[in-house]
């Protein structure tokens, strides 16, 4: 059962069916006739990246002395503040405060 979590949640995360239009546009410029090996030799390298991540990603953990929990933690906590800031946006305007003008003169 446990494959089949890590499964959705990359299937999910990763976005294969979003991800078309940026394949189809990055390798507009490629030759019909390589296209297929570009592909597949690009997910060739992602999937060596994360096999090296799945093989090395705890003792890497270990060398910077973190827990899993505490990474989940602060992913919890960095997801927060994004989702705080998209729902209370920053307004931004366009004029220049006048002791900030008048300096630049």
């Amino acid at each position: 059962m446990e494959i089949i979590s890590a499964a959705t949640l990359l299937f999910l995360v990763l976005d294969p069916l979003g991800n078309i239009p940026l394949c189809h546009f990055f390798s507009d410029k490629v030759a019909p006739e390589r296209r297929t090996i570009v592909v597949i030799r690009e997910v060739l390298l992602a999937l060596a990246e994360l096999m090296l991540f799945l093989i090395l990603g705890n003792y890497v953990l270990q060398f910077l002395q973190l827990s899993q929990h505490a990474l989940s933690i602060s992913g919890g906590v960095i997801l927060f503040l994004i989702s705080i800031k998209m729902v209370f946006p920053v307004r931004r305007t366009s004029e220049i405060p006048d002791d900030i003008a008048s300096s630049a003169i």
